[in-house]
């Protein structure tokens, strides 16, 4: 429901192509929700002088789970009634020609009109459950932010201690969120601004230094699990991890980085072998074992719901690139979220659409996997793009592009080749490590 129209830059007057939705329907596009209430939706930045521009359009909003049907009309293009009326008639006919007939309800006829696009926004949110109250209180953060962006440095941490009480959860959550939505306006300058005050605000509040502290912790608590892990080794038996969940049974956290860390471990066999061992265990050591046992069940659950939410989001991601009149600009609209797991199911569409023979499909999901693949490559850091090119090349091509071009990077190649190698560890990349680690000492050689 997007089509792209040109305009022009109110600043530099050149012309810009920019993809506009007037119709916003969350429950085919759930991603739609998010760019409108975020600001993204309708807005476009001059790739000539980089001016930000908002595209004054009439946006018809359909949260069909919610009974919610929205309009609005700018009020900067002023248009007579029945004009008015001929353009949400046009809306409604574009959102209901998508809509299956068992959707077809009353408040469909009756569209509600909002007076601003912040209007709109606010009877959204109060349909989520989001009170006056709860924005305002929103606005307050944000006000809050913007007072500490423009602190000089020297004076910063003073200001955040005078508002020491008003730093929470949400607060550096805002501020996340902030930096994630300048990422996906192509700011990355200004997002590493909010991340860098929002760094030295933790460090400055008792509540920043106290999440610190305990980050601090879990990351050694997940370190030495780890390390346990790895000392069990390959030929580790269900037995070993029984005897390893029952020491971490009185320690919540290890328990988590446990499950969390080597989650294939606890399949059925696992806990039909645990449940054994509970049997045959004397009567006074039982109760804890069943304890352990159900934390595991509780743990492995919320581990999966967890991975399953991943998967669908990624799925929904999916389909609007896919659908997207652009794909290029959705696929640089959603870098951050184009990971891991968002590639696996593209992945995993391609092959079903081979497999059913939908020739169609099968050619648009592999232009979407060229235009991402590219643009990953594109917002690689230099190191990580010659690793990437090192590692997919035959290896006496490798070690002598290594040698040629090693010392323009430095030591922080060494450094990248490091992380890479953590990534590959964890993903079990045996012959890509083996690779790796020989790049690593013609890397040290080439810079000595």
């Amino acid at each position: 429901m997007a089509r792209q129209m040109n305009i022009q830059c109110p600043n530099c007057r050149n012309p810009i192509t920019a993809v506009v939705e007037s119709v916003i329907d969350v429950t085919s596009d759930p991603q739609a929700k998010a760019r409108f209430l975020s600001g993204r939706l309708n807005a476009v930045t001059c790739p000539n002088c980089g001016t930000p521009v908002n595209i004054a359009t009439p946006i018809l909003y359909h949260d069909g789970s919610k009974e919610l049907l929205l309009v609005y009309v700018p009020m900067e293009t002023p248009l007579p009634k029945q004009q008015q009326e001929k353009v949400i008639g046009e809306l409604m006919k574009e959102l209901t020609s998508k809509l299956p007939k068992e959707a077809m309800k009353g408040y469909l006829f009756n569209p509600k009109q909002a007076l601003t696009l912040q209007g709109m926004m606010d009877t959204i949110l109060q349909a989520d459950g989001v009170t006056p109250e709860m924005m305002n209180e929103q606005r307050d953060r944000v006000r809050l932010i913007e007072t500490f962006m423009s602190t000089p440095a020297d004076l910063l941490e003073s200001v955040v201690q005078q508002n020491d009480a008003k730093v929470d959860a949400q607060f550096l959550q805002t501020m996340s969120l902030m930096a994630q939505r300048m990422v996906q306006e192509n700011r990355p300058d200004l997002a590493e601004q909010v991340l860098a005050v929002q760094e030295r605000v933790a460090t400055y509040s008792s509540f920043g230094q106290t999440l610190l502290e305990e980050n601090r912790q879990q990351e050694e608590i997940v370190r030495e699990v780890a390390t346990e892990l790895q000392a069990l080794g390959n030929g580790a038996t269900r037995a070993d991890f029984i005897e390893l969940a029952l020491r971490y049974g009185a320690d919540a956290n290890r328990l988590q980085a446990l499950v969390g860390l080597a989650r294939p471990a606890f399949d059925y066999q696992f806990f039909t072998e645990f449940t054994t061992r509970v049997g045959s265990a004397p009567a006074d050591q039982r109760d804890y074992m069943e304890s352990v046992r159900e934390q595991l069940v509780q743990l492995t659950q919320l581990v999966d719901q967890q991975q399953q939410m991943v998967v669908q989001e990624a799925a929904q991601l999916l389909q609007q690139l896919v659908n997207s009149p652009d794909v290029d600009a959705a696929v640089e609209e959603n870098m951050p979220y184009l990971d891991d797991t968002f590639m696996a199911v593209l992945s995993a569409n391609i092959q079903e659409a081979q497999r059913t023979g939908n020739i169609q499909m099968s050619a648009r999901l592999k232009q979407v996997y060229d235009r991402v693949v590219a643009a990953l490559r594109d917002n690689m850091q230099p190191e990580l793009r010659f690793i990437n090119d090192l590692l997919s090349q035959p290896e006496a091509e490798a070690r002598k592009a290594l040698a040629e071009q090693a010392a323009d990077f430095g030591p922080v190649l060494i450094e990248m080749m490091d992380a890479v190698h953590e990534i590959l560890s964890s993903r079990g990349e045996a012959e890509l490590l083996e690779k790796l680690a020989t790049l690593r000492q013609d890397a040290v050689q080439a810079l000595q």
